[in-house]
This record gives structure tokens, sequence and C-alpha cells, in this order.
């Protein structure tokens, strides 16, 4: 399988990631969602938002995400809207949530993708992931004997780094078996809150025992992977990450991202609401992206030239770069590392004066 295919060239389209619920069944050690009770838009709040952009531009994806998507009453009615728009529609799930939530028509729509949060093997996928390995699993195989067209994404630190490119093999054998092929994609640990130990419902006092630079893969051990999953040849797993570092493609495709309340940003990872799709046309959300996407420094960069880096986290789609003057993706990724190992170590200070 090629695993070397990219896409060229900057889209016209757009993505739109739609965080339907902060809800999960799931605590994950590094989770940045809190899971603090949130106001959540109604299907029909997300499907005006959806029809009024693909009025303006094609949207090249659209990711259902959450906490847990399944958890929202009206996914399928929000599913059905986003497939009759959009090229492609993913939901991004834990896997822990029945599939028969969902219309068998929804789940075999050619355009439909359900990608399934897997961290590693099982212990690992379990120290990660609240011991949710055999629930993932079971939702895996059944995804795969309904024939449902699945992709796996892993978040990756230095507690499953080691492990990923043997779990790939692994899964290529298991995939064979299926008789099916898979996507796959990672992103790197981000959230210094979450770092911190304070990811999901409760403290995670063994996270947070754990030296942050021991968690933060550096940009060249991030660099390593892509170039080692790229040159697999894999016979089933297609690894359709397009970044060493992130993997949203934004210099490619300008993505909005929207909260379970209908507050959107350029990057589901940014601290800061840009607006209310309540209140924000999506003619002046769109003007907005059009200036940011204008603004990725990342556009001159040696390795979007070369087509093999899309840049992402160089340019305005980050919600701290305006703090720092970063020459490239891999310099912006080392600022970020030590300025997390240093929130990190600022908090832990705090809590042994505490004590």
């Amino acid at each position: 399988m090629d695993n070397n295919k990219q896409e060229t060239g900057p889209s016209p389209g757009i993505a739109l990631d739609l965080a339907l619920t902060t809800r999960c069944p799931l605590r994950c050690r590094y989770c940045s969602v809190q899971k603090n009770p949130y106001p959540e838009l109604r299907g029909k709040d997300w499907i005006r938002i959806v029809e009024s952009f693909a009025r303006l531009r094609p949207i090249e994806l659209i990711s259902l995400e959450g906490g847990e998507p399944f958890l929202h009453p009206d996914l399928s009615l929000i599913l059905q809207a986003c497939l009759g728009v959009a090229a492609k529609v993913k939901i991004v799930s834990s896997g822990v949530i029945s599939l028969e939530s969902l219309p068998a028509n929804l789940l075999h729509h050619p355009r439909f993708l359900l990608e399934i949060s897997l961290d590693g093997p099982r212990e690992v996928h379990n120290f990660l992931r609240d011991g949710s390995w055999g629930r993932a699993w079971s939702f895996l195989t059944a995804a795969l004997e309904r024939n449902i067209r699945i992709g796996l994404r892993s978040v990756v630190s230095r507690h499953n780094l080691p492990f990923i490119e043997r779990w790939l093999a692994y899964l290529d054998r298991q995939m064979e078996a299926f008789g099916r092929n898979i996507d796959f994609s990672y992103d790197p640990i981000l959230c210094p809150r979450a770092l911190a130990g304070e990811g999901g419902w409760l403290p995670r006092a063994g996270l947070r025992a754990y030296p942050a630079h021991g968690l933060l893969p550096s940009p060249k051990e991030m660099w390593a992977l892509f170039r080692n999953l790229k040159s697999e040849a894999f016979a089933h797993v297609r690894i359709s990450q397009s970044e060493p570092l992130r993997g949203c493609g934004f210099a490619r495709c300008g993505s909005i991202s929207f909260d379970p309340a209908g507050i959107f940003s350029f990057c589901c990872e940014s601290p800061w609401g840009l607006g209310w799709a309540q209140r924000t046309s999506p003619e002046q959300c769109l003007s907005w992206l059009a200036e940011a996407l204008q603004n990725l420094p990342c556009r001159g960069c040696y390795w979007f030239q070369e087509d093999l880096c899309r840049g992402c986290w160089t340019g305005q789609k980050c919600g701290m770069v305006e703090y720092w003057g970063a020459g490239d993706c891999q310099d912006l990724y080392g600022r970020m590392v030590q300025k997390k190992v240093a929130i990190m170590l600022k908090s832990e200070n705090r809590t042994c004066l505490a004590k």
C-alpha cells in the first residue's frame, strides 16, 4: 500500500470540526476536554450551521467529535445532513458506545468514515485510555464485520511512541485476516492542563508525577516516526498522515472548529474562541479564515514547498502563535514543548508549596 501519496496544492474547500458534546464515559489520562456540564447545540442548530457554510464553499471534510459523539441524541440527524453536503464525513469515537444507535444506511454511506481512537497494544491503551481496550477492540471488529469503512487515530506520547510501529505491523496482520484496509493517523499530546494531570473529571496523580519532558515527544522524535511510518510497506494499513507534527491539514484546506455551544476558532486546540455561530455570519467567519490562511508563514517554508509537511503549526491556526515568532514548524513545536514543561514545573512547585 502506498504510504507516500500526498494531496497537492491548497484547496478551495473547507473542513468543519464539530465537537458535539463534552460528555464521555472514559477518563483518559491526557484528555484536554473538560467534562463539566457545558451547553450543547441541538441537531437542528448544527444542521443550520453546516448547510449555511455549504451554500458558500465546498466542504471537503466534516469531523463529528466530542467528548464521545455517540452520546449526542441527534447524531443520526446531524450525520445525515453532513453526508448531504460534504465530500467526506467522519465520526471520531473512543469505541465504547454501541454502533446500533446509527442506521445502517448511514454507516455504509460511501462518503462516511468511522475513526476509532486506539493508542497502542492492549496494556498501553488500557493505561492511557481508562482500561477501554476490550470495548474498543470489540467495537472495531464489529465495524469490520459489518463492512463499515474504518480509520484509526492515536495520540502519541512517550508512553506509546516506542510501540507504535510494531503495533501497526500487528494491526496489518489482523486486517489481512479480515480482508480489509484501514487508514492510520496520529496527534501528539498538546494540552498543558492535561499534562498537569487534569484531564477528565479527576486529577491524574500518576500522570502528574511523570516529568513533562517524559511525556512530550520532541520534534526530532515526531519527524522520525513520520519518516519511519511513511517508509513502511504495510499491506493493509495506509498511513494517511500528511504532516510530521500535526495532522489536520490546515495549510492545505482551511478548517473551522466548533465547540458544543457553537463557539468557533480555526483550531480545535485553540484556547480562545473567535466568535459564536449563533451571532457570527458564515460570510464573516470565512473572511477571517481567508485572512488567517493568507498569513500562514509556512506558505514559504522549505517543507511545504517540498510537499513533506503542510506546515500547520506556523500560522494563525495556533492560538498561541501570536506570542512567538517561529521560523518553522519544528521551531514552533520545540518552543511549545519548552512552554509546556515550564507550565508543568510551575504547577508542581505550587503543589509542593501548598503541601
